[in-house]
């Protein structure tokens, strides 16, 4: 009898709630959750000469075998860098003979790690050999047997009814425990770094790529006039296409192939009918994202009259992690191209996960909560927490279900929020529920900012006391509906939509077509959060956590924090909003706030000790020294029933007929640490509660509970880190190669940038301070040799000019990035 489908989906929650309790509790994992098979049937197809390494000593045997042996196996398998492995208990050669048992562990290499999918495996399981029934006649009744893990869970948590029963296969006990262990000293945190480590390491896992996604982690394209543009490149449907929208001859696809796929055959698919849209010379390139070579050039003849597929590659003998499409002409010169859609064939690397030695200690510098931990304890916990995702994610669109995803979803998930990176079906419901509440913005408005009288308010805030010249509230103000009948800006928009309204700079000549928008999200997010430590915070929404004082290199010591006096709520929540717009978007707002800011905005539970010492470290220490003090050493510090907030303000908690705080007895610090922790803790809840509600103006409460808080700051803020090789994979060459001497110096100079130069040479070229951002790169306008370089932020480019050399280039290279960034045609003809 088949079990339907909704008690199984119940029995899944049932068993995803009794986890949650688990690592929340600190306990054991559910049996079920771990279960092994004592024993699987595995025979080889063909005659064959099998292999088998004794455990420890690493001696081998041979057997011979036919299509008649089998191998009893147990169920618990090992992954490692050579491949992936089964525990063989017994071999019987024939039917007819007497299986020989193994006294110690022997271990068969099932493939190798270097294997594809279309290499056979060493043996296969062998088929089920049904059983007689009760009167021993020629009938037979098949023995229904649960022999996964996934059936074990369904069996254990559904609603028994003897019609549905099976029986379930013997667990290999001594496996089951070792996957059930709980490493010594092991918390939810633990869980929490094992999950940041391995999510760094996750192959993309994207449904939308349809047949491609076994080869393909992703398809990324230079421009788009439709939202679903890149995606109607492997919807199947002939009738859609992706069309580029930008300038002339730089039009790019590029396929961010999986690891190890070689590619069998590559086409696209196109129309004659879309005329001059149809392209006429393709490039494509191949190999790494900064040493790309050319594959093929694909010339089409103007005679194509109906849809046709055009071949790009053909059969190749290697391994390109980027496949680069460039579409460098289209028909009779047209400006934009279309593509209908992208068809390739390739092998498969066969994917292993995460094996035992990718947990070695080596790997987990950055994550000191693993390092005492050795790898095997690592692996085996990895495969539990998998198997709790894979849960999940079967049943996830049911917990955060897409037709009321404004009321948020299953609470139980906040426990195992830090968790979620690991899921493979989270950002495609994120991006379902983010299309699904998008709008479409009205007529772009029009906003004109005095950015001198913005400076001259920044340097001296106090001769401005109401920030009226602020970036800030120029763009509030002139982003106010002109009319009382029309509703305001919503910033529910799509990511297509890239530049949310024009900004005019009163007495800067500038046309604005991105670059002038971008640059007033910079101006704006200086303004709020200075990124220098000497000069005055010139808008009252945020202060400088108490962690900026400190000199202790281990506490996050440029940070902010909503201000606890500020009470204009408003504007905390359009702030909010502007936020919700950047995480929709492609554009950034960086704002230095705490971790412990992040946690409150996306709902995230926060604890004293982990989180607010990103505010206010030294508190927390004294706070939790004064807890453990001997009274002797209590009584010097002559502490009083009072405590000053992040802003300085005094607060006293107990006072005397004189409104004087009272002196705190020894008795008593238990009590005034809690009150301490408590009120700190809360300071700036009312700021925090505006800004969210800001973003659930733009963004759906179901996304933000599917958020860990990096993920909520990455996406609004950017990526703080910018790397060399992350600039590279931004990095495109428009009329010059990657081998001229100017990209060489280019490189050279910004391996010797520190983070916050490649941050201002960033912002120099695009208008934003962080990454996501592509670059441009393309020659120098004019004759001159060891000129300042040009951008023009607008089209994201770079006039990289000759230098003599190196040292040269970086010089002008890093003053350009520090000295060139106002958008005037006083300082700088080129730049926009």
């Amino acid at each position: 009898m088949l079990i339907p489908q909704a008690r199984r989906r119940l029995a899944r929650i049932r068993c995803l709630q009794e986890c949650i309790d688990c690592f929340n509790t600190r306990k054991c994992l559910p049996e079920s959750l771990c279960y092994v098979p004592a024993e699987l049937v595995y025979y080889s197809p063909h005659k064959t000469s099998l292999t088998l390494t004794e455990e420890g000593t690493k001696k081998t045997r041979q057997f011979s075998c036919t299509p008649e042996s089998r191998l009893y196996v147990s169920g618990e398998e090992l992954c490692d860098s050579q491949g992936k492995w089964l525990k063989v208990k017994k071999i019987q050669a024939s039917p007819s003979s007497e299986a020989e048992v193994f006294d110690t562990d022997m271990w068969l290499l099932l493939f190798s790690s270097r294997s594809s999918t279309e290499d056979a495996p060493t043996v296969v399981p062998a088929p089920s050999t049904p059983t007689q029934g009760s009167s021993g006649a020629d009938q037979v009744k098949p023995e229904i047997n649960v022999s996964t893990w996934q059936e074990v869970v369904e069996q254990q948590y559904m609603l028994q009814f003897p019609a549905c029963s099976k029986t379930v296969t013997e667990p290999d006990r001594d496996a089951v425990a070792r996957l059930q262990a709980l490493p010594p000293g092991w918390t939810l945190e633990h869980d929490e770094s094992l999950v940041s480590f391995m999510s760094q390491h996750l192959p993309c896992e994207n449904d939308q790529l349809g047949s491609m996604k076994s080869y393909v982690e992703s398809i990324d394209v230079s421009s788009y006039c439709d939202e679903d543009g890149p995606l109607n490149l492997t919807d199947g449907d002939a009738d859609t296409f992706w069309e580029s929208d930008g300038n002339q001859g730089q039009h790019w696809i590029q396929l961010r192939m999986k690891k190890g796929t070689i590619i069998k055959k590559l086409s696209i698919t196109v129309d004659g009918s879309d005329d001059n849209y149809l392209p006429s010379r393709l490039v494509i390139q191949g190999g790494e994202q900064d040493n790309l070579k050319i594959l093929n050039t694909v010339n089409i003849e103007n005679t194509v009259s109906d849809q046709q597929d055009v071949a790009l590659l053909g059969t190749m003998t290697e391994h390109y992690p980027i496949i680069m499409i460039r579409i460098k002409e289209c028909k009779t010169g047209g400006i934009d191209t279309r593509i209908r859609a992208i068809k390739l064939v390739s092998t498969e690397e066969r994917s292993l996960g995460f094996d035992r030695d990718f947990f070695g200690r080596e790997n987990l510098v950055r994550f000191p909560l693993l390092e005492s931990y050795n790898s095997d304890q690592l692996y085996r916990r990895s495969i539990c927490l998998q198997r709790f995702i894979t849960i999940l994610d079967s049943v996830l669109q049911h917990l955060v279900p897409s037709w009321q995803f404004s009321i948020g979803s299953y609470n139980s998930l906040e426990i195992v929020r830090q968790l979620l990176p690991l899921s493979k079906k989270r950002l495609s419901l994120i991006d379902t529920f983010l299309k699904t509440s998008a709008t479409e913005p009205p007529e772009k408005p029009v906003v004109y900012v005095n950015r001198r009288a913005a400076m001259e308010h920044r340097c001296e805030p106090h001769l401005d006391t109401d920030y009226k010249n602020s970036v800030f509230m120029q763009l509030y103000e002139g982003l106010k509906p002109r009319e009382r009948s029309s509703d305001p800006l919503d910033y529910r928009w799509s990511a297509r939509h890239d530049q949310w309204w024009e900004c005019k700079f009163l007495s800067e000549g500038i046309i604005d077509q991105g670059g002038g928008f971008r640059d007033s999200l910079s101006d704006l997010a200086e303004e709020l959060c200075p990124t220098s430590k000497d000069g005055p915070v010139s808008l009252p929404f945020f202060i400088r956590a108490p962690n900026q004082t400190q000199e202790d290199a281990s506490v996050s010591c440029d940070v902010y924090i909503p201000n606890p006096q500020c009470q204009e709520f408003e504007k905390y929540e359009w702030l909010g909003q502007i936020m919700g717009a950047c995480f929709r978007g492609r554009e950034s707002l960086i704002l230095s706030l705490s971790a412990f800011v992040w946690k409150k905005l996306v709902g995230e539970n926060v604890t004293w000790v982990n989180d607010f010492q990103t505010v206010d470290a030294s508190e927390v220490k004294v706070i939790n020294t004064i807890k453990t003090m001997d009274e002797q050493t209590f009584s010097a510090l002559e502490r009083q029933w009072s405590l000053t907030l992040s802003d300085g303000t005094s607060v006293s908690l107990k006072v005397d007929s004189d409104g004087n705080a009272l002196s705190l007895k020894y008795e008593d610090r238990d009590e005034y640490c809690r009150e301490v922790q408590k009120i700190r803790m809360a300071e700036s809840d009312q700021q925090i509660r505006a800004l969210q509600r800001g973003l659930l103006k733009t963004i759906p409460k179901a996304v933000l509970d599917l958020l860990p808080w990096q993920e909520l700051e990455t996406r609004v803020c950017g990526d703080p880190e910018i790397t060399i090789e992350a600039l590279k994979r931004a990095t495109h060459y428009d009329d010059m190669e990657e081998t001229d001497i100017r990209v060489k110096y280019l490189w050279e100079a910004l391996k010797k940038f520190t983070n916050e130069d490649r941050s201002r040479f960033l912002r120099f070229v695009t208008g934003r301070r962080r990454l996501p951002a592509p670059l441009y790169i393309s020659s120098g306008k004019g004759d001159a040799i060891d000129s300042l370089p040009e951008s023009s932020t607008c089209a994201n480019m770079l006039y990289l000019p000759y230098y003599s050399n190196a040292k040269l280039a970086e010089e002008k290279l890093r003053y350009a990035a520090y000295n060139c960034i106002a958008i005037d045609t006083d300082m700088n003809p080129w730049e926009d």
